[in-house]
């Protein structure tokens, strides 16, 4: 069904039926789509944006939509992690928890949680660059959306179940690690990060907060 009947006896079509659908979603699933609507319609319509997870699509605003951005980076992807993971089964971690505790101030460009579930890198910067090299509308919509994020990297690493409660809860962003969870995680995936810049942020971190304790 992709029309809906209006109050006045009137048909909506296109994106503000399939909003009126699934009743203004932030996230969905490709089945949930399947099941009342044409997923590939919804794609190539741009009704859906993609988001980092197979099967995981972002409904956007209508103002999302018109202008080809996302409006609040940092609640999309509070949002996203909430609905791949569960509320409360994830926290800010690193460099993300260390902009939070004043720890650190130069890696805007790069998200990273911690989940008990999997591990995963998320190349944001080379998903839009690969975007803009092909030639479809889409692709280029797609590519200015993803750059609105004014994200490079997102490193979702996975964690202990034990480690969740070593963190602080913040009414707006949710979990985010304390600082001597910080510290241990530090410790942890220092050894195993092999991007070279931010193991360099890693110890600049640890240096940093061993200066002020």
């Amino acid at each position: 069904m992709t029309n809906l009947m209006n109050l006045r006896g009137d048909w909506l079509n296109g994106y503000l039926a399939f909003c009126k659908l699934f009743k203004q979603r932030r996230f969905i699933s490709s089945s949930d789509i399947k099941n009342r609507y044409n997923l590939q319609k919804a794609i190539t319509s741009l009704y859906i944006f993609p988001s980092f997870f197979r099967g995981v699509h972002y409904i956007p605003s209508q103002r999302e939509r018109k202008g080809q951005f996302i409006e609040k980076p940092m609640e999309f992807f509070y949002d996203l992690f909430n609905y791949v993971y569960g509320r409360g089964k994830w926290y800010w971690a690193l460099s993300t928890a260390a902009r939070y505790h004043g720890l650190e101030w130069s890696s805007g460009m790069i998200l990273e949680i911690m989940s008990t579930k999997q591990s995963k890198v998320i190349g944001v910067f080379a998903r839009v660059s690969a975007l803009e090299l092909k030639k479809s509308y889409r692709s280029k919509v797609l590519a200015k959306v993803l750059s609105s994020l004014e994200i490079n990297h997102v490193i979702i690493h996975k964690g202990k179940k034990n480690s969740l409660k070593e963190t602080k809860t913040d009414p707006e962003i949710g979990l985010v690690a304390t600082k001597e969870r910080l510290l241990k995680d530090i410790e942890l995936f220092l050894p195993k990060m092999r991007i070279g810049p931010i193991r360099h942020l890693y110890r600049a971190i640890r240096e940093r907060a061993r200066a002020k304790s």
